[in-house]
């Protein structure tokens, strides 16, 4: 691969493509901070690995394949969430080598190494570096598509594509969105018995996961998988959807990206019909179907805006080595540096990724709860923190327990009236709003003393309630205090309370 094509020179531009897709992903390892978002993907495996079950002890509005794969490598590798981190550093690093070699068979070498470097830099990538659902959606997409270039048309490699967006479907619901772009590349290209083994091979591999889950699970997996999967959202206008993830989270990557996917139309390489197809999806669904307003939403995209920013700097390149207009090309110039002038004033940690946690309070808080509770009592903590000390908690899921059980209460009363006005509340209201549905039992383990710790968070945002509301009830009830728990650890980023 690394050799070059004429004699055995050796090819730098591919052990460039390999530092690119590396480099980045050893920095975010080593980086003193954290960023833990959705970390009950992480506690969720050690609770697998600890015997309890998907639906019936944890809410799982997505099926929990990539948690029994990292429950899998729990048990080989031991419990940590630095497990989870190489697992996607590696499968990141991989889809970039790949998306290299697609690119050099669209473009040249040049503009391949481009398109590897802003996807392999991409702030999103920094800021999801844990262990995120699209991360391994994106990568899905990206081996799917270099089977695509390779141009063998096999009935194993159509099965075998099929097996993948299978998987997909089975990872995230959005994953089915891979499907669509592989057919319409197949009938475009008329590979119609392609499409016939492609569609087994997903039919097959989805029957199998999720008739997995419901089979074993029933009717419980059945509303959370489909019920009240819909019901998990921000509710966030149009324009603060296109605000806040097309512009924000996509930063250059979207403006440019966009354009050069228009152009690509103008290029005769069939394989882009590939990421048009994805593109034009997300950005229906996301921009006018769906009210969801997270940014890893967007981390889908960053494989068809990539290869848009190649078609676009294509051009680009084209355009400045054979026009002789000076001002265009300075006026192109200047609104380029304009753009990222103000998309890098943009909320500077979502721009980066980088951030919350500093690890070695993270491990020094872990190991303390570790050395000083019992794994028989549950405790009160972040996913993640649970996660990390190998302890189980006593709420399960605090963001989801209440809007779940305020669903499930009303579907049994069969009051659907209530349930489609619900849809219309902000996310964050309807956290609030039932908070009562579990906070009261919460409330009475503690003064029982059922758990052996409660862990306060002071800096995590997606823990930012329940600190809230953790210390507002030690402040004027003294819950915690009365209750014969006491601080036993005290740092600028953690709490810890510990029975007497």
């Amino acid at each position: 691969m690394i050799k070059n094509r004429i004699g055995n020179q050796f090819d730098y531009k591919w052990l460039f493509a390999i530092l690119i897709a590396i480099l980045p992903r050893l920095v975010r390892l080593v980086y003193a901070y954290a960023w833990f978002e959705d970390s009950a993907y992480l506690y969720h495996a050690f609770a697998f690995k600890s015997g309890l079950k998907p639906f019936l002890d944890t809410i799982c509005v997505h099926p929990p394949t990539l948690e029994y794969l990292l429950a899998g490598l729990y048990n080989i590798f031991g419990v940590s969430y630095r497990v989870a981190e190489i697992l996607s550093a590696i499968v990141v690093s991989i889809s970039t080598i790949l998306l290299f070699d697609i690119s050099q068979k669209i473009f040249d070498k040049y503009i391949a190494l481009f398109v590897t470097g802003i996807f392999s830099l991409s702030s999103l990538l920094f800021r999801y570096h844990i262990f995120e659902r699209e991360v391994f959606t994106l990568s899905i997409s990206v081996l799917i598509l270099w089977i695509i270039s390779r141009g063998r048309s096999t009935p194993y490699n159509a099965l075998l594509i099929g097996v993948l967006v299978g998987i997909g479907f089975g990872i995230k619901f959005s994953g089915l969105f891979i499907l669509p772009p592989v057919i319409l590349f197949l009938l475009f290209t008329r590979q119609y018995k392609t499409i016939l083994f492609t569609t087994l091979g997903f039919f097959v591999t989805s029957l199998i996961i999720y008739g997995y889950f419901l089979l074993s699970y029933k009717e419980t997996a059945y509303n959370q998988l489909f019920l009240f999967h819909f019901f998990k959202g921000y509710n966030a206008t149009i324009t603060i959807r296109f605000l806040n993830t097309f512009v924000r989270d996509l930063n250059y990557l979207w403006i440019f990206g966009g354009g050069g996917l228009i152009l690509s139309l103008l290029i005769s390489n069939r394989i882009l019909i590939f990421p048009i197809i994805i593109f034009i999806e997300y950005t229906i669904f996301f921009l006018f179907v769906s009210s969801t307003c997270w940014p890893h939403n967007m981390i889908d995209l960053l494989l068809p805006l990539s290869l848009g920013n190649g078609v676009t700097f294509h051009y680009l390149k084209l355009f400045f080595i054979e026009s002789k207009r000076k001002i265009a090309k300075i006026f192109l110039i200047g609104v380029s540096i304009f753009v990222f002038i103000i998309l890098g004033s943009l909320r500077q940690d979502y721009y980066q990724g980088f951030g919350y946690l500093p690890r070695n309070e993270l491990v020094k808080a872990a190991e303390f709860v570790r050395s000083n509770t019992s794994e028989k009592m549950p405790i009160h903590a972040p996913h993640y923190l649970a996660n990390e000390a190998q302890r189980l908690k006593i709420v399960d899921y605090e963001e989801l327990i209440g809007p779940y059980r305020l669903i499930e209460s009303l579907r049994e009363k069969k009051d659907y009236t209530t349930i489609e006005t619900l849809k219309s509340v902000h996310w964050y209201d309807l956290i609030e709003i039932t908070l009562p549905l579990w906070r009261d039992e919460l409330n009475n383990a503690i003064m029982e003393r059922r758990i052996s710790c409660a862990v306060w968070d002071k800096v995590f945002p997606e823990w930012s309630l329940i600190y809230d509301i953790d210390r507002r009830l030690e402040d004027e009830l003294k819950l915690f205090s009365n209750a014969g728990y006491e601080i036993k650890y005290n740092s600028p980023v953690y709490t810890i309370w510990l029975a007497k």
